[in-house]
């Protein structure tokens, strides 16, 4: 399930890079429920690639993003942008950090934040930057801000509200998860000055448009777990993810929103800037995954692509058991009360580089303990686990550290 999609308050998800512009149209529709419900928004921001060489990155420093029930002109958006509550105006992400448009090309994403929104329709949607802390750098090194020379000549205010086209009224319903698609459309948002970029410099003229679509259409949320001896990262179009990067062993990244036709998704090692090999996960839109990194044979690093679609019985939680050593041995789990015999296993005989079903267990305070498959001699005692109601949990059994000959084994819980 996607549990951080599908809740009442508004999620800003995405500045990303797309192809596209879209044509903008408004309502003068001034239309909100007064049962005080809230809907989750999920925003995304999206940008055609830029067309010149010479350009390196762009980057926008977003302060926060606000919505209003009435329409808004370019005039209106760049009014008392340091009061947010005035003219209707509701802010429903402060990120206060900056983006680098290039690098959020062809699908990738990123989070921006989240916020409460009242259910109805809103016609007007504002982008708030700080020109003072935004740039363009080119291929050669230089960085072109207000003040260089050459510049890019952004709005001269402190902080200036930039007017974001509505294809159609954005509608939040008190259920379910409405998308808001932003395309920054960078190609459309500069114009060279004079004969060169270089000489001459940009104006900036920005082009925002946005669109609505079905998030569970087009959507996949994945973190990655770490059962290797090294630390590892998790990258989109070749960015670490927030709260993606030196995974040590035994933890796992943030849950991240990914396009599930074209995720981006690469994982690297350490320092090192290369892609490890072997990984092209296959996502279904409107599904989470656990993405299991392991050494296996040889001590290649493997991935294993876990969909977490499992839902527990009532008051109860999920477990599977990832086998994710490399010998030749398959496990017997046990989850029993504290010190209580074996019994029966609660998932018998997972084989390594194997994952068991999900099955339903008693959530709270439960001891683990592993053995060989069809003995009940145990080779690791978890000791006392605490399982979520309503959550899918994966045990992961990993290899002896180096120098040891002991079993390790951690509990990851699903997005």
């Amino acid at each position: 399930m996607m549990h951080r999609q599908f809740t009442r308050y508004v999620s800003f998800l995405t500045l990303v890079s797309a192809a596209s512009a879209l044509v903008a149209c408004g309502s003068d529709s001034d239309t909100v429920t007064a049962n005080g419900n809230a809907g989750t928004v999920v925003v995304r921001l999206t940008d055609a690639p830029f067309s010149t060489d010479s350009v390196k990155s762009v980057d926008i420093f977003v302060t926060r993003v606000d919505a209003r029930v009435s329409a808004a002109d370019s005039a209106a958006a760049d009014q008392n942008v340091d009061n947010a509550s005035s003219g209707g105006w509701q802010t429903i992400a402060t990120p206060n950090a900056s983006y680098n448009l290039l690098a959020l090309q062809h699908g990738a994403t990123t989070t921006l934040g989240e916020s409460a929104l009242p259910a109805g329709t809103y016609n007007g949607l504002r982008l708030i930057i700080d020109p003072s802390k935004s740039s363009v750098t080119l291929k050669n090194g230089v960085v072109l801000t207000n003040s260089s020379s050459p510049s890019v000549m952004f709005p001269s205010a402190a902080h200036s509200g930039l007017k974001i086209n509505l294809a159609q009224p954005l509608n939040v319903s008190g259920t379910g998860t409405t998308t808001l698609l932003v395309d920054f459309d960078v190609n459309n948002s500069f114009v060279q000055r004079g004969n060169s970029i270089e000489k001459n410099g940009l104006l900036f003229k920005p082009t925002i448009n946005a669109t609505v679509t079905n998030a569970a259409s087009v959507l996949a949320v994945v973190d990655l777990v770490n059962a290797t001896s090294s630390t590892l990262n998790l990258l989109q179009n070749g960015t670490v993810l927030a709260n993606g990067g030196a995974i040590a062993f035994g933890s796992a990244s943030a849950c991240t929103n990914v396009a599930a036709s074209n995720p981006l998704l690469s994982i690297t090692e350490g320092s090192s800037t290369t892609a490890l090999p072997g990984f092209a996960p296959s996502l279904a839109a409107g599904t989470s995954y656990t993405i299991l990194a392991y050494s296996g044979a040889n001590n290649a690093t493997q991935f294993a692509t876990l969909p977490n679609t499992f839902t527990p019985a009532s008051g109860q939680a999920g477990l599977r058991v990832f086998n994710a050593t490399s010998s030749t041995t398959a496990f017997d789990v046990y989850l029993t009360a504290l010190n209580a015999v074996l019994g029966t296993p609660t998932t018998a005989n997972v084989m390594p580089g194997t994952s068991s079903s999900f099955v339903t267990v008693p959530a709270g305070s439960s001891q683990i303990r592993l053995a060989n498959a069809g003995s009940q001699t145990v080779v690791l005692d978890l000791g006392a686990q605490s399982l979520v109601a309503g959550k899918n949990m994966t045990l992961v059994i990993a290899p002896p550290a180096t120098g040891s000959t002991t079993l390790r084994a951690f509990l990851v819980t699903g997005c």
